[in-house]
């Protein structure tokens, strides 16, 4: 029915049987069958015949306004269906940190949005290991973050790495630290907030201590002092303007901290290093949108004045 429709308009649009035909790519004998095939149907006389051609009776002219309207409809609907798939083929599921957030991953998000502005955006940022279970769970399917020390070992999770990052420690404005060259030992005193500490629910993703993760806690004395846990680095900000407490954090993040009054205390010796990558599912090589993702990430990584050291 809805092809008679579809042929039915051409005549009503042309008044031509014949050249309606060849718009349709049907032979005229054909398409005159059609149409007293439909009038039949609809228990209705749609056209008036005569030498000149053809006109439009009063249930034509109905028909006609109302056919327009179902092929608006039809192909709207089609429209839609079709931005509904590739909204959910270019889906994009993506973790990180707040560092990496305002770093780059903000900025691939927006190029992500320009090429696909149909496609359902998912973004979670936090602490790496909620970030692991959530990509262990297919939650997401990538996200950035420290290389996990510790890790256990997931026989289909992937990590490449993508650049090196030292830390520096943030205090508030006229913290009492900030007038001396700080060791580990001075920074030792003072509370630290710690925005990426190992929640229990977690644990089950990392195995025993390992030696690096053990010298490093034993080496910033953190298995003694006292520590400000959080998953929120707004609190944290808090904490650390109403406080003495510390935060060790990546170097990248000084200009967005200035923001807030917290600077970096001069340290004798770089606080910490660490690698920075991308986690994913092996099987997720083979999605192309995962490889391109990897690919844009890298490029981002290379053209950021910021960033020292990518892989």
């Amino acid at each position: 029915m809805f092809k008679l429709m579809i042929q039915f308009i051409q005549v009503a649009k042309t008044q031509n049987v014949t050249q309606a035909a060849n718009n349709l790519c049907l032979s005229q004998p054909t398409l005159s069958h059609n149409m007293q095939k439909l009038e039949e149907k609809l228990g209705s006389k749609l056209f008036d015949r005569n030498s000149k051609g053809i006109t439009l009776t009063s249930s034509g002219e109905l028909l006609y306004e109302q056919a327009k309207m179902m092929q608006n409809l039809y192909e709207n609907t089609l429209n839609k269906l079709e931005k509904n798939k590739l909204r959910h083929q270019t889906e994009l599921k993506i973790g990180c940190g707040d560092a990496w957030w305002h770093l780059f991953i903000r900025d691939y998000v927006q190029e992500f949005k320009d090429t696909y502005p149909h496609s359902n955006i998912s973004i979670d940022v936090g602490n790496h290991l909620q970030l692991m279970n959530l990509l262990l769970s297919d939650e997401i399917s990538i996200f950035v973050g420290h290389e996990i020390l510790g890790l256990a070992q997931y026989e289909d999770i992937l990590f490449h790495p993508l650049f090196q990052c030292s830390e520096e420690v943030y205090v508030r404005k006229g913290h009492p630290l900030l007038e001396i060259t700080c060791s580990n030992e001075d920074i030792a005193r003072f509370p630290s907030v710690d925005l990426g500490a190992a929640k229990k629910r977690f644990l089950h993703l990392v195995q025993k201590q390992n030696e690096a993760l053990n010298s490093f806690q034993k080496r910033h004395y953190l298995q003694e002092k006292v520590i400000y846990n959080t998953n929120s680095l707004l609190t944290a900000i808090d904490l650390l303007q109403n406080s003495d407490a510390i935060l060790p954090y990546p170097i990248t993040m000084r200009d967005y901290f200035d923001g807030f009054d917290l600077v970096p205390l001069q340290m004798k010796e770089c606080f910490s290093k660490a690698t920075i990558g991308a986690y994913l599912h092996k099987d997720k090589l083979q999605n192309k949108q995962s490889v391109a993702l990897l690919e844009q990430l890298k490029e981002l990584i290379k053209n950021n004045p910021k960033i020292n050291g990518p892989f």
